[in-house]
């Protein structure tokens, strides 16, 4: 019999992110870990900002062709589900939450807009314009503040939903819920 308070591991777990997904997002968090130490703006810091951007358009191509919490419909924020969903206090959902959506479009255009403005920042057109190289430390900064909040949000959702979140993305499985509209993202 399963403990109060505890998950019962006799529950069925659902596959939610497939490998791609779980690829993708690892990696991407290794590289923006990456860019932030080697932060020279040297050539090693370059090409990894630049596949950090290209993991964020492979995993946007990859939304087109998954199917499921992966694919590109479930990656749709909405403000009404939003401010539902904090309303009736953060259900635990199977894929992401409404809040979680919002932050997945917010890292990827951060990760985007850090990479053309490292491009740019290398044109002629720009070379040295320091207003630039201000946007691209600014973008910097929030893209870390930006992680720093996704992660004491899953922190605080394993938490309330007693449940290993950074776990289901490495399985990628969650354990099944009993409710039906709070499932969904």
């Amino acid at each position: 019999m399963p403990q109060p308070g505890r998950a019962d591991p006799t529950r069925s777990r659902t596959l939610v992110w497939d490998l791609a997904v779980r690829l993708h997002h690892w990696m991407l968090a290794a590289l923006v870990v990456f860019c932030s130490v080697q932060d020279d703006g040297g050539r090693v810091h370059r090409i990894a900002g630049y596949a950090a951007a290209g993991l964020v358009v492979t995993r946007l191509l990859w939304a087109l062709l998954a199917r499921g919490h992966g694919g590109l419909a479930a990656l749709k924020p909405s403000a009404a589900a939003t401010l539902a969903y904090v309303r009736a206090r953060a259900p635990r959902c199977i894929g992401h939450d409404p809040l979680g959506l919002w932050m997945v479009w917010l890292l990827w255009s951060l990760v985007i807009l850090l990479g053309v403005t490292g491009w740019m920042s290398r044109l002629d057109a720009f070379w040295g314009d320091e207003r630039l190289q201000e946007v691209h430390a600014w973008l910097a900064d929030a893209l870390l503040a930006a992680v720093a909040l996704h992660l004491l949000g899953v922190g605080v959702m394993s938490w309330r939903w007693r449940e290993n979140l950074p776990a289901t993305m490495v399985t990628g499985r969650r354990r099944e819920t009993t409710g039906s509209r709070s499932e969904a993202p």
